[in-house]
């Protein structure tokens, strides 16, 4: 209750003096005292929550490439049972190592956004708002999908196969390509072969990276491993690809509720940040192990806080996969001037030797732009 300095005087007697001190250094004392107890508490939590995502990341060694390399496939075994058990995986490289070049992830970003602002053009040519903020809209070649605009899903095809390859170089050399189905209907307007030549490296090196984990994780659920000749991913492979695209998320887009991308098991989600992902610009955040509960979460959680929850800050071309039941939300674009774009593939475990029907949950029919 009172807090001062004693001092003890020593001449022949023993005097003990005690000099007040000021209310504001009673206050600071006070501080010092309540942080030294919580700072450790905290120090511990931060690091729980460390050890707690690192669970969940696993990293490429050098050699991933190296298919004669019989250790070389270890991490792409751990990665699937990861991604089984937990609904989720993030793949990495190392610090002087990346998993899909930058000036691929470079192209493809321009490609998205060139796409974006072609596909702007033809709504606003309709009379519409391209943004989306006075309404969000639908069509074959670009989905808004924020009621607030600034968050658009671009579908393209897939051109991570060498059918998709041969099939573009085929034809009487037009400076278009045809884009095929995604979900339930033909993407409409063509993509310009500049867009193409960069969509299509990209997907193969995404596809490099994705094809031996889910093999580790489905091959042994396909009666063969012997695909269809029109299959869109590889031959001899466990999957195809039901969808493609990029997600564009512009400052100042709201946060998503929690959600699956819908309620069937055999899809795979997979990601890949086209820049490198900070809190500030909306990634993406998920509830590991939630793809085989029915549970729901409030909306109002906090994500970057909660031990439930975790937010990948991949960097550049580095991959998260996650089961389609899995909840998810994107974040809101808190930043300033930074566009956040990433690349999406979904994935679709084959059913012996049948690809059937592409992800038409969230890629039902819509009007195309093509004649626009």
């Amino acid at each position: 209750q009172r807090l001062g300095i004693a001092i003890t005087m020593t001449n022949g007697q023993a005097n003990r003096f005690l000099i007040p001190l000021p209310p504001s250094i009673l206050l600071v004392v006070s501080l010092v005292q309540l942080f030294s107890c919580i700072l450790p508490t905290f120090g511990f939590s931060q690091e729980r929550t460390q050890q707690r995502r690192q669970q969940f990341i696993v990293h490429l060694p050098e050699n991933w490439k190296d298919e004669n390399n019989h250790n070389s496939g270890g991490w792409s075994k751990e990665a699937a049972i990861i991604l089984k058990n937990q609904g989720m995986v993030a793949l990495a490289g190392g610090d002087d190592m990346t998993l899909i070049e930058e000036t691929i992830c470079d192209n493809a970003q321009h490609a998205s956004l060139t796409r974006l602002q072609e596909m702007h053009r033809r709504i606003e040519s309709r009379g519409l708002d391209p943004t989306g903020l006075q309404e969000p809209y639908r069509f074959s070649e670009i989905i808004c999908r924020d009621e607030g605009g600034k968050r658009y899903d671009i579908p393209v095809e897939w051109l991570g196969s060498s059918t998709a390859s041969e099939k573009k170089k085929k034809g009487t050399g037009s400076s278009i390509i045809m884009n095929t189905n995604v979900g339930s209907g033909r993407i409409g307007t063509p993509l310009q072969q500049k867009e193409a030549d960069a969509i299509s490296e990209f997907h193969k090196s995404v596809n490099r990276i994705i094809k031996p984990v889910l093999n580790s994780m489905w091959s042994s659920d396909t009666e063969s491993d012997d695909g269809p000749e029109n299959n869109n991913d590889s031959d001899n492979a466990s999957h195809y690809v039901a969808a493609a695209g990029f997600l564009v998320n512009e400052p100042g887009s709201e946060s998503q509720n929690w959600h699956r991308d819908g309620p069937d098991e055999g899809y795979i989600d997979c990601f890949v940040p086209l820049i490198d992902l900070n809190h500030s610009i909306g990634p993406t955040a998920l509830q590991p192990g939630t793809h085989t509960t029915g549970t729901q979460q409030q909306q109002d959680m906090d994500d970057n806080n909660n031990d439930d929850v975790l937010v990948p800050l991949l960097k550049k071309g580095e991959v998260l996969l996650f089961d389609y039941r899995t909840l998810h939300r994107g974040q809101g674009n808190k930043s300033q001037s930074t566009t956040r774009t990433l690349a999406y593939a979904v994935y679709r475990r084959k059913e012996g030797e049948v690809m059937v029907s592409g992800d038409i949950h969230n890629f039902p029919a819509a009007l195309t732009l093509e004649y626009d």
